[in-house]
């Protein structure tokens, strides 16, 4: 069947799930690494009798297959759906669109951007942590409400990505958290990652604008390659020479600095990366000329996402921070440095696993952590994972500290780790399993 993409397919919704096709919608057969759509064509053909099948004509599993005026063949769906991405971007009756790209903190920062924007207009954000090559245009094919705002997260693993994602975005405003050694497995170096994550500026629509980390020691680098392109900049970060900083008043209070607006904020959840995404969201309201002291109720009230920095208190005496989903060597030097100042009288116990997709450098760099740690006082350390033990190596003359191989072995102490009185931070990369443990321990 010969096809023209038109505005009645670009109105139905897509789905990559057979499971979850429904009538009068198209299914797009997606070959994966551990699974290929294609095998489920004709069972959805079947099924329903309105539903589009979009598949590869080369397909092994469309032997079988009758033909249909419902089917529809192309050289490559996953090529397919990018083109229909990049049409359904310029579709939409909105010129605000937000990338936002680094190594940790997209979703979180996705996620408070949406929060806080769509108080203010009709908001939208990427679904999930869809920020791939298949993530990313899958949500904006079936994006059918036209937001003044628009916000997306982009991933990646390699170099080439970030450029890829950004060509289809084509946002107006782009963010990048920061820069950390997520993936350094694949790219090599830190400097790499760098260079990977700057592919979003050439994509910036003209005059548009990025948002940078002041903190992060690749931000002069960064801010370099926006004026090459001329991008505009703005900054953030606890140095006076950002756009937007701020100081630690008390435990749960901040002030923040924007030019000449001085105002403090009290916050249910204080950590870095919680913190800077509130920079962020300060910069974004003032880049859209919105009220900023309107935001003030918005974020007192705001907690982070599951997993990503929260804060739980479980029975009446342990306060659990939950920052189990992502970790890398910044983030969690970060993390570590503001537990260790933050001022209690509860003892501190602190609950470390493997920072995964390090590669060969893996190691090295939770022996780095393990340096790192041997500076600190905490009243009690665990450590969860198999490279987490080159840590255990660095700290064990030092702390009270427990090593557990993975997090089956660890599951059966848990319950030791849970001590009256304690404040207790869970930090790891989500394939660790911590994050799961606590869904069904804690919450």
């Amino acid at each position: 069947m010969k096809f023209n993409i038109t505005n009645k397919i670009l109105k139905k919704k897509f789905y990559i799930d057979s499971r979850l096709v429904k009538e009068n919608s198209v299914f797009l057969c997606i070959k994966g690494p551990n699974n290929d759509g294609h095998k489920y064509a004709k069972l959805v053909l079947d099924r329903f009798k309105r539903t589009i099948i979009i598949c590869e004509k080369n397909s092994i599993y469309l032997k079988n297959l009758k033909n249909s005026n419902r089917v529809i063949f192309c050289n490559s769906t996953k090529d397919f759906l990018i083109n229909l991405a990049r049409i359904k971007r310029y579709l939409l009756n909105s010129k605000n669109f937000i990338g936002i790209t680094g190594s940790s903190g997209k979703t979180s920062l996705k996620d408070l951007l949406f929060t806080v924007l769509n108080k203010y207009k009709k908001s939208y954000k990427s679904q999930k942590s869809y920020n791939n090559n298949i993530g990313l245009p899958y949500t904006l094919v079936n994006q059918n409400i036209n937001s003044e705002f628009n916000i997306y997260e982009l991933g990646m693993n390699n170099f080439g990505e970030i450029d890829s994602l950004s060509n289809i975005l084509k946002p107006n405003l782009a963010i990048i958290t920061n820069i950390g050694e997520a993936h350094l497995g694949n790219l090599g170096s830190i400097k790499n990652i760098a260079k990977a994550k700057a592919e979003i500026i050439k994509n910036i629509t003209k005059q548009g604008t990025i948002i940078l980390n002041h903190d992060c020691k690749f931000f002069n680098q960064l801010k370099k390659i926006s004026k090459k392109n001329k991008i505009k900049v703005l900054s953030f970060g606890s140095t006076s020479k950002a756009t937007v900083s701020y100081k630690v008043i008390s435990l749960n209070e901040i002030e923040i600095k924007l030019n000449n607006l001085k105002f403090k904020l009290k916050l249910n959840d204080i950590n870095p990366n919680m913190i800077n995404n509130m920079l962020v969201c300060i910069l974004v309201l003032s880049f859209f000329k919105l009220n900023i002291r309107k935001s003030k109720n918005y974020f007192n009230k705001i907690k982070n996402t599951r997993g990503r920095g929260n804060i739980v208190k479980f029975r009446k005496e342990i306060i659990i921070i939950d920052d189990s989903y992502n970790s890398n060597p910044s983030s969690l030097k970060s993390s570590i440095n503001q537990f260790e100042k933050l001022s209690t009288k509860k003892k501190k116990i602190l609950v470390i696993g493997d920072m995964l997709e390090l590669g060969k450098f893996s190691k090295k760099k939770h022996g780095e952590i393990g340096n790192y740690l041997s500076k600190m006082g905490f009243n009690r350390i665990l450590l969860v994972g198999k490279d987490s033990k080159e840590i255990y190596k660095k700290i064990k003359s030092t702390f009270w500290c427990k090593y557990f191989e993975n997090i089956n072995i660890f599951s059966k102490y848990f319950k030791n780790v849970l001590i009256e009185n304690s404040i207790i931070m869970f930090k790891a990369s989500n394939g660790v399993g911590l994050n799961k443990l606590l869904n069904k321990k804690i919450y």
